[in-house]
């Protein structure tokens, strides 16, 4: 049986809810390893944006969540806050615009203005909380199968606001 080097590179889109959500993206990757038809190798998982990452670990609700729907903050929101709480002052939210010409802003730029167009979004935190969460892993495939721990999930983490999400997939190895 002859073994051949081979890629495969998918895109998926993905929508959030809320500040600090985890979306269990495993069944995808497990379906994009399917797809490629590589046995072993390596899959690399990457989000196209600064202010989500990609997360490996266990899917429990008091420990990511969503916090909108526990009542109670959950641990890693809890962690990601007290790093990089969103109330703290950032001086990534403070760009000079032609509407605030000091530099400092005052209103939250996610709702539009008068024209219905939605500017930058007031999220230093976002960014300064994405140095814990990265926005790729690589894991390994092994006999067509993502090698993982038997509480580990992978995950999308949302770490600014509701919005749409990209995450290329890329798995490289061998085909028989």
């Amino acid at each position: 049986m002859k073994t051949e080097f081979s890629t495969h590179i998918e895109t998926k889109k993905y929508q959030t809810k809320y500040r600090t959500e985890f979306i269990t993206i495993t069944k995808d990757i497990d379906s994009v390893i399917e797809n490629s038809g590589i046995k072993r190798g390596t899959i690399l998982i990457q989000t196209l944006h600064t202010t989500c990452g990609i997360w490996v670990n266990e899917n429990e609700k008091n420990l990511i969540g969503p916090t909108e729907e526990l009542g109670y903050t959950s641990d890693i929101r809890r962690v990601l806050d007290n790093f990089a709480g969103p109330t703290l002052e950032y001086g990534h939210n403070d760009v000079r615009d032609g509407k605030n010409l000091s530099g400092k802003r005052d209103t939250h730029l996610c709702e539009p203005d008068e024209n219905g167009v939605i500017h930058e979004c007031i999220n230093g935190h976002a960014h300064a909380q994405a140095l814990m969460i990265h926005p790729s892993v690589s894991l390994i495939v092994d006999e067509g199968k993502l090698l993982r721990g038997g509480w580990q999930e992978i995950m999308l983490v949302e770490l600014d606001h509701d919005r749409e999400r990209t995450v290329s997939f890329l798995v490289s190895g061998e085909k028989q």
